[in-house]
């Protein structure tokens, strides 16, 4: 359970390890789509509660098992700066006992049916999930009810856990590739909370107090910004009348949401740390997620960085033999994006990379790609999502995505048939929009020959 770090950072890291879904473009995967019509369709229903409480479903008659999960609207970019970190304290403290349940009980609520209990929080939502049986649909629905409902912020509890959210501040800080991407949020965002770290500082965690922690539970977890939403074996009148009977979330006032950023400044910054490698992310700005453009930068960002096959794998890693890791990420936000690129490599060799990935950049912007790198980009998408569709999870997070980012549910045919409908010329536009070499910031971590990193090795346009 913890958040991610840096708003680049699409793969959250759960309360067991787990990942509970990679990109976030189109679908469960950034890169989503889906087969040809017809071959994996399946209705989603929606019911709206008495008080506001949206009720989701997928169903899926063959399956015997079902994913569920209840999403919070707001995330911890909607905290005051002076809770920095409350978000993800609170999605720690909905485990920590409620009104039925000690910490034990909770943990065994399902696991001793064959199911798991999990969460995270990334920067716009926070997310209770449980796996289950198909049977067991009654159980899972009232035990992720009674944690987001009938939690009960114990003193005792919150002290212990400040300890616990302390050392994963500390681990994080510890992890490079996750700090990295922090410092390129910072560059990214400004002073915007979208540039502000998800897990809070030691100092605003250990302010924290049963008051607090009240203040924002009451208003963000209102009915009527709460999703209930579940796919898999299950029917959705049931699914309906569980949530109608066990969930009987706090009336608070109306939250408090974030405004949009201000615009980016591109600029550089480079950490010095001992460590083995030189981290580097570089980012710039996208489209938000219901944008159509967005169906372009994920063909532009696949071929890109999406795989073994892409320009910079190619490129960098098998040609030039200059990093282990390179790949590329897409975040799209409510009212913004982030497009970006990650690598590491030996800190003698870091200038040399940079020189190279910019002069693959330059190369797109100005001529864009081949009308074979674009289809084949385009059938990993449809890939990805044919696989994706095989877990009842990832349709779950699709459903909910949907719903929360555009109030209705786009069909996976549909967004596969606007991927495939990309042309070569809204690929080389994606390419000139937004992956302008100068316009995107570098955040650095570790050790270099001559000295840090600045501006004359990533010239950036600031305007």
């Amino acid at each position: 359970m913890s958040a991610a770090g840096g708003s680049s950072r699409v793969a959250r890291r759960t309360r067991s390890g787990g990942v509970p879904g990679t990109r976030r473009g189109l679908g469960p995967d950034a890169r989503g789509a889906a087969l040809e019509r017809g071959a994996m369709s399946h209705a989603v229903s929606k019911t709206t509660l008495p008080g506001g409480l949206t009720v989701l479903s997928q169903t899926l008659p063959d399956r015997r098992t079902l994913s569920l999960g209840v999403w919070v609207r707001s995330g911890a970019r909607d905290e005051p700066r002076e809770q920095l970190g409350v978000t993800h304290f609170l999605e720690h403290m909905m485990f920590k006992g409620t009104e039925s349940r000690d910490a034990r009980a909770i943990a065994a609520s399902l696991e001793s049916l064959g199911g798991s209990l999990d969460a995270f929080t990334t920067r716009e939502h926070v997310c209770y999930t449980a796996r289950v049986l198909s049977e067991h649909l009654p159980q899972a629905v009232e035990v992720v009810s009674d944690l987001v409902c009938r939690s009960r912020f114990e003193p005792a509890e919150i002290e212990r856990e400040k300890s616990v959210v302390r050392e994963e501040i500390l681990a994080y800080e510890d992890n490079p590739e996750e700090k990295v991407s922090d410092v390129l949020a910072e560059l990214l965002w400004g002073d915007h909370a979208l540039g502000r770290p998800i897990l809070g500082t030691e100092a605003t965690v250990g302010a924290f107090d049963r008051s607090a922690l009240r203040g924002q539970f009451e208003p963000r977890f209102r009915s009527d910004q709460l999703v209930v939403a579940a796919a898999g074996g299950l029917e959705h009148d049931d699914l309906v009348a569980e949530a109608a009977r066990w969930f009987r979330p706090p009336e608070g006032a109306p939250p408090a949401f974030d405004g949009a950023p201000g615009p980016h400044r591109a600029s550089v910054r480079h950490e010095p740390r001992e460590l083995q490698q030189l981290y580097l992310s570089l980012g710039g700005r996208a489209v938000p997620y219901g944008d159509p453009a967005r169906y372009a930068l994920v063909v532009a960002e696949t071929l890109l960085g999406g795989g073994m096959s892409s320009r910079l794998f190619q490129r960098i890693r098998e040609e030039a033999g200059l990093a282990y890791s390179i790949f590329t990420t897409l975040d799209l936000l409510r009212d913004d994006g982030l497009f970006a690129i990650h690598l590491g490599v030996s800190p003698e060799k870091g200038r040399e990379a940079l020189r190279l990935l910019r002069e693959e950049l330059a190369r797109l912007v100005a001529d864009g790609a081949s009308a074979d790198e674009i289809e084949a980009a385009k059938m990993q998408i449809k890939g990805s999502v044919v696989m994706a569709q095989e877990s009842v999870s990832s349709r779950m997070y699709h459903v909910a995505r949907q719903e929360l980012y555009l109030g209705r549910y786009t069909p996976p045919e549909e967004q596969v048939e606007k991927v495939l409908a990309v042309t070569p010329e809204q690929v080389h536009d994606a390419f000139r929009r937004f992956a302008r070499p100068e316009r995107f910031s570098l955040a650095a971590l570790g050790p270099t020959e001559g000295g840090p990193l600045g501006a004359p090795d990533w010239p950036a346009d600031p305007a």
